[in-house]
Formats: C-alpha cells, structure tokens, sequence
C-alpha cells in the first residue's frame, strides 16, 4: 500500500513539472537536499488528501514528519511505525541517488547542465521521466524512486548552473520537461559569454551581451584545470 501511495506521488511530481523542487519553504540557505525533501513531502502530503477524500475519511497528519504523513495518509486504522519506516526508507532511495550523482557524474556536463550542454541535460530529463512512467506502470517503485533522484539532482542543477535567474525569470522552465517544446536562445560554446575571473569571486561575471539579448549560458566545471575555457 505505502509503495502505490509513494508511486503515485513520484508519478505527480515527474507530471507536475519542476515548480515544486524550486519552491523551498523556511528561511536559510537552500541545498539539494532540502529542497528535494520539501518538494517531495509536499507532492505527498497532495497526494495523501486526494487518496483519503477518494476513500471517505479525513487527512490529518499530528506532524510534518514522514512517519506522522503516512500515517495519516493511511487512515484511521494504520499501525504507524512500521509503515512509517518503510516510507522514510523509501524516500532515502531517492535522497541517496540524489547525491551519488554528485560522485558518479561530477566530470559530466550533460548531468549537470555545464558547459552550454542544454539539449543533452533536457534529454536525460525527458528519459528519465519515460523510465519512471514505464517502471511505475510494472510496479517497479523502487526503481522509479531511485531515477526520480537522479533526475531531480539534474533539473535543480539548470537553475543553479545557468543565468536562468540573471535573465530575470521566476517560473520553472517547462521546456526542460517537454519534449515538444524547445529550449530558446541558447548560447553555443564559441560564444563569449563571462568575464576573466582569476579571484573565481568577481561579481557580475557575465557579460552585459548576454543579458541584453537574453542569451541562455551556463558554467563550467573545471575538475582538472582551473583555465577558463574559451568564452
């Protein structure tokens, strides 16, 4: 039952589109991590509501942590601990394949949207939504969670790794999750888009250029060399 429950609310967050894992709540600093939790308790929590109002009974978690949501999502006659481990075991298989991507892609342009890799970035997106859909339909939650994860990692890192917010946009870019819909404007790799920064602090660092003709640029990741590359 807590596995349907958690396929469903993975299967609404990969639908939703990104607007959720970019709308952390509370003051601070926001990390991969924090905004990734706050978005999936929250799809949860929306998904919980609906499976209660469908089956008469009434959705009122005693607290925001996992273990009191899937109780209450339960309903009135859950045995709560055991159900609870199980969905806090289940959303660390995502928190986990979050991170690992970290170290298994650190040099990958694609998984982190570097060095203007836009289209291949949106692509690992878009399969790796297919690749939750179609596991979800065969039941194979645990696989969907760990591709949501991965994903997730990915689509957060556009918005931290490109002038998206510099350009002055404040909602999430469907393009990203659509496979119909184009990415526009995008900057090419010969295209000289930030200042020399041998501090790696000096503020503004991209070109006036850009922003004025709302030209879509991201970083680059020097793991082996720290020359800035051409551009």
């Amino acid at each position: 039952m807590m596995a349907s429950l958690l396929g469903l609310a993975v299967f609404a967050l990969v639908l939703s589109g990104p607007a959720l894992a970019f709308v952390p709540t509370g003051g601070g600093t926001s990390t991969h991590f924090t905004i990734t939790e706050n978005a999936l308790l929250q799809k949860v929590r929306e998904t919980c509501e609906a499976v209660a109002k469908n089956n008469d009974y009434e959705f009122k978690p005693t607290g925001n942590s996992p273990e009191k949501i899937v109780q209450a999502c339960l309903g009135p006659t859950a045995t709560g601990d055991v159900s609870g481990a199980k969905f806090h075991s289940a959303l660390q298989e995502i928190y986990i394949q979050h991170g690992l991507l970290d170290r298994d892609f650190v040099n990958s342009a694609p998984h982190h949207f570097n060095s203007e890799a836009f289209l291949e970035g949106k692509s690992l997106i878009i399969e790796g939504m297919a690749a939750i859909k179609a596991n979800i339909r065969n039941e194979n939650f645990q696989a969907a969670r760990e591709t949501l994860g991965k994903i997730l990692h990915t689509l957060q890192d556009f918005y931290s790794h490109s002038n998206w917010v510099e350009l002055g946009y404040t909602n999430p870019y469907l393009s990203l999750i659509r496979a119909d819909l184009p990415i526009e404007n995008m900057a090419d790799m010969n295209t000289p888009t930030c200042s020399d920064c041998a501090s790696g602090t000096c503020p503004d660092p991209i070109l006036p250029a850009i922003l004025e003709k709302q030209k879509l640029t991201s970083g680059y990741m020097g793991i082996f060399s720290n020359t800035k590359p051409s551009g």
